[in-house]
């Protein structure tokens, strides 16, 4: 009764105020009476009063024309009832409701070129507002009117999904034009030589997956996106920038199209951008050429990964390359090789690895995710389009409606599934669509909380005494529904040709008994269809029983493991990876428990060997000397004769070395400092293998190379200090000998030096099928973004000497030669730190001081704010990792304190500002503790679970695994411990810099 007795007081305030301004029009209980007419039946009759109350009060005009026009104010405030959301981007636009009283009345499906038109003119009338807030902005307008037509139920399910998804179409292809001729005035367009040897421009793609692929795109869903260029060639140069390639053209495009399309605006992103389905995931370049893109999902991609191209479509850019790429990957897709069996058990293992990653999620149940909700239905239509789509291009539909229908017409399930599905899928899509618009967050779980879950009935349209009650049971008939196919088609049942349901299953049943040790079914089903593979590498034909022991070893290796879910899981996905791998692989069972030890504690690796299975051979407990990587890797790329395969020589041969780094890592028998430092002797080696391989390249291109041109790579960050981690940028500077010769007789000394530092950036950073090496981070070269790729050795130091901000010395004063030739970069390295400590000592102190702490403040500011179910910033946050960096390189520069010998670490610098009393006792103890806690957090992380600055949230199981290898009772007792250090750091941090 409180409630509503606040509704009543809103809304006669509201009422009060408009006719307090239009006396000879309103009469106060006329009104009043109108507002509760309108709002009684509505789901938030509360909400919508409030919103008419708020409106009243800061936007009297549009109130007025709302009171006037009985039919739009009944349409706002039903907007209001069924959204909070978007009853605050009225509140917060009032000017939409003039756009919304001449749009609410078209019922039609905007088509992407309609929407396309419309918001070019938003844009002009919006010119004042960044690009991604005007996106964000458009789409949210629009939502007023999609939803609108959804709550009145003007529109089916399928007309909102599909015009949803035109929505998400015509905002990346604005985008994509937008930052392509941004783009093009910088480098010019690009272009490929054509087979008549004619310079001809590329074409570009972007490919939607998911939801957005299938166009049923959620209020709330992310876009999947994969994007395509057609050939690989340069830019015309025709730009402010000069020459890049057209691979470096298409990953700056994709950064700068995800960035603006998922950009955090005051009123949220446009869209959450997700770019981990591209080939080989997060490890994958950006952008892909069409030819290597065919090859990944022809030779190397999972099935999961051909699952997700059912659903795939341009969604903006070229029509014709996705066509192209469709043809070349569609036999690899629906393979008519797969058997049924394989089909399902491919589909029934990600749909089981997907409940074991949100058995934790939220309380309630999830109307995507749960066990009978949206993903089982969807795994139904995919795993028999997979099974029987080789043979039947009719079944190929993408649309999940129009998928059951046909498998229904070709009895692959009962007509009364079809009914039942289509049903489900329809009242689950609305559940999650209601969910999902009261705030405009990506949730599917329906709440415990009575209230709630009350509030979602009526917005479901279930009202009166029984509303909740009849909610609940319609839940759980769809549910019931959906769990019954689902059990059918991956085990429990066959549709035969008659449509009757017979006792066997669709093929044959994934698993072979039920569970192991009381396992669940699914699980069990995963770890023997693993040891089934292992076993033929271990023994030619082997029989059930030595497929059950491989089984068994499986379970006990992954019980003594850290984490025995995070085993089985990789070891799962590697053992499928390795059953299409055509190269002999030797198993033994010595290396098999070292492969589950080393998934049991390592995501990082799980992935990383999942994506190259023939890594297995180099698995092993050998703790030998460091490996003269450097010789190796060359030896790997001088066999090979060209400059693709040099690269793919080089990227196998670092893969073999990094996960012996891992398992040594993995099983304890090297210490932290020993993983980094073989880590950065593997990046210099890279590099000098890389430098090889550019200079090969380049002779090849341009002639014969001058041997008395000099070059040299200098490593700044971890590359400079020696402590090179899993997932590591190589931050580096990279420059020449002016006062020698062009490399090359036939360009200038400058161009010449910057297409063999190009040459060398690909020949690292390059994606190939065997992965790409390290991200190169060329931010902090002389002028940054602005400047040459490569720089001449005296405009380097003169930079330093003159130009350089005291900022960038504290990044420098840890240069270092790491590639090239030596003696050059030793020179220059030599020159250039003298010269920042030389210009420390001239600056004035308090200068000195104030800089260090205001960049220091900025990127905690900009870097470390909180993320929900996140834990502390290890390295951005107050007290972590920066601190220390910051106060020591200062103290290293006011009192002149350079690096001797090899050890440039910061916890070595520690130990030499002591030394020199330029840090007291009590602040070395603290920094010195405190950052060797940091950085065994941070090393452990990237290996457990991949670079991040942020820690778990302290539910998460990664954090337990963390605490396990660092020796902590509990995850608890780590966080505990990490706070008092962190708080010790940051006063010793304000002692030093204030």
């Amino acid at each position: 009764m409180a409630v509503w007795d606040n509704s009543k007081t809103a809304k006669a305030r509201a009422c009060a105020l408009i006719v307090s301004k239009k006396p000879d029009t309103f009469t106060l209980p006329h009104l009043e009476a109108k507002i509760e007419s309108l709002s009684n039946d509505l789901p938030d009759a509360t909400g919508a009063q409030l919103f008419f109350e708020r409106l009243s009060r800061e936007h009297q005009r549009e109130a007025d024309l709302l009171t006037r026009n009985e039919g739009l104010l009944s349409d706002a405030l039903a907007l209001a009832a069924w959204s909070p959301l978007l009853a605050t981007t009225l509140a917060e636009h009032p000017d939409y409701l003039r756009w919304l009283s001449r749009e609410r009345m078209d019922t039609r499906v905007r088509t992407q070129e309609e929407l396309g038109e419309s918001l070019s003119r938003f844009g002009l009338t919006k010119s004042q507002l960044d690009r991604h807030v005007l996106l964000a902005r458009f789409r949210r307008r629009e939502l007023l009117r999609i939803y609108l037509r959804d709550i009145r139920k003007t529109c089916t399910l399928v007309e909102v999904t599909e015009e949803l998804s035109n929505l998400a179409d015509a905002v990346l292809g604005h985008a994509l034009s937008y930052v392509r001729q941004e783009l093009d005035n910088r480098y010019g367009q690009q272009q490929y030589i054509d087979e008549k040897g004619r310079a001809s421009t590329i074409d570009l793609c972007i490919v939607a997956l998911g939801k957005l692929g299938s166009r049923e795109l959620n209020y709330a869903s992310d876009i999947d996106l994969l994007f395509l260029y057609s050939h690989d060639g340069t830019t015309s140069g025709k730009g402010t920038r000069g020459v890049i390639t057209n691979r470096e053209y298409c990953v700056r495009l994709a950064e700068s199209v995800a960035r603006m399309v998922g950009q955090e605006t005051g009123e949220g992103a446009a869209y959450r951008v997700d770019l981990r389905l591209r080939p080989n995931g997060r490890d994958g370049a950006l952008a892909s050429s069409l030819d290597e893109a065919v090859r990944y999902y022809i030779e190397t991609a999972q099935a999961w990964e051909r699952q997700a191209l059912i659903r795939s479509r341009a969604s903006a850019g070229s029509a014709q390359l996705f066509s192209r790429f469709a043809d070349r990957v569609r036999d690899s897709v629906y393979a008519s090789e797969v058997t049924v069996e394989d089909a399902l058990k491919h589909v029934r293992l990600a749909k089981h690895k997907i409940d074991r990653q949100h058995a934790n999620d939220s309380r309630g149940f999830n109307v995507k995710l749960g066990r009978g909700g949206i993903r089982e239905i969807e795994f139904i239509t995919q795993a028999l389009q997979l099974a029987f789509g080789g043979s039947d291009e009719w079944l190929r539909a993408p649309h999940t409606f129009i998928s059951l229908g046909r498998l229904a017409d070709r009895r692959l399930i009962t007509e009364r599934e079809r009914v039942e599905l289509s049903d489900a899928y329809e009242f689950l899509r609305n559940v999650e669509h209601r969910l999902q618009m009261e705030n405009g967050l990506q949730t599917h779980s329906v709440s415990d909380e009575p209230s709630r879950r009350a509030l979602l009935a009526r917005r479901m349209n279930f009202m009166g005494v029984s509303g909740l009650k009849d909610f609940d049971n319609s839940l759980a008939l769809h549910i019931a529904r959906v769990r019954a196919a689902y059990d059918r088609v991956f085990g429990r049942g066959h549709v035969t040709d008659a449509g009757d349901t017979t006792d066997d299953p669709v093929g044959t049943h994934v698993s072979v008994r039920v569970g192991l040790n009381e396992q669940p079914d699914a699980e069990y089903a995963a770890q023997y269809a693993a040891a089934s593979v292992f076993a033929k590498l271990m023994t030619p034909n082997p029989s059930p029983q030595a497929i059950e022991d491989v089984a068994n070893g499986l379970g006990k290796f992954a019980s003594d493991s850290l984490n025995p879910h995070r085993a089985l899981k990789f070891v799962s996905l590697i053992a499928s990876s390795l059953d299409k791998f055509t190269a002999q692989v030797e198993i033994t069972s010595d290396r098999l428990a070292s492969l589950v030890r080393l998934c049991g504690t390592s995501e990082f690796f799980g992935e990383m060997i999942a994506g190259h299975p023939g890594l297995i051979a180099d698995i092993s407990d050998d703790v030998a000397a460091f490996p003269d990587y450097r010789a190796l890797l060359h030896k790997s790329i001088e066999i090979e004769n060209n400059f693709r395969s040099k690269l793919i020589a080089l990227r196998r041969e670092w893969a073999r070395f990094l996960v012996k780094i891992g398992i040594l890592d993995a099983s304890g028998l090297i210490s932290i400092r020993d993983a980094n430092l073989r880590q950065t002797e593997l990046a210099t080696s890279a590099l000098n293998a890389g430098y090889s391989i550019a200079l090969h390249e380049a002779a090849r291109r341009y002639g014969t190379m001058n041997t008395e041109a000099r070059f040299a790579v200098l490593g700044i960050g971890r590359l400079g200090s020696s402590g090179m981690d899993y997932g590591s940028d190589l931050d580096m500077v990279m420059i020449y000998d002016d006062a020698g010769p062009s490399l090359v007789s036939a360009l200038e000394s400058a161009e010449s030096f910057a297409r063999l530092s190009e040459l060398l950036v690909t020949a690292i950073s390059s994606m190939t099928r065997d992965g790409s090496l390290y991200r190169v981070d060329l931010r902090l070269r002389p002028d940054g973004k602005s400047g040459p790729t490569c720089t001449s050795a005296n405009a380097f130091v003169t930079y330093l000497d003159k130009r350089a901000q005291p900022w960038e010395w504290l990044a420098y004063v840890k240069l270092r030669m790491v590639a090239g030739d030596m003696a050059f970069g030793m020179d220059v390295e030599n020159e250039a730190r003298h010269i920042i400590h030389q210009a420390a000592r001239r600056i004035d102190d308090a200068k000195l001081r104030g800089e260090v702490r205001r960049i220091r403040d900025r990127l905690e500011r900009e870097k470390s704010g909180s993320r929900r179910g996140s834990g502390p910033d290890i390295k951005f946050g107050c007290g972590g990792m920066l601190d220390v960096y910051f106060a020591a390189r200062y103290l290293q520069l006011r009192d002149d304190v350079p690096d001797v010998g090899d050890d440039r670490s910061t916890s070595n610098t520690l130990v030499r500002l002591l030394e020199n009393s330029s840090l007291s006792e009590e602040d070395f103890v603290a920094m010195d503790k405190g950052y060797a806690l940091l950085r065994a957090l941070d090393h452990n992380l990237r290996l457990i679970i991949g670079r991040s600055t942020r820690l778990p949230a302290k539910e998460h199981p990664a954090l337990a695994d963390i605490a396990q290898r660092m020796n902590y009772q509990s995850a608890d007792a780590l966080i505990n411990d990490l706070a008092t250090h962190m708080s010790n750091i940051r006063a010793a941090y304000d002692r030093v810099v204030k």
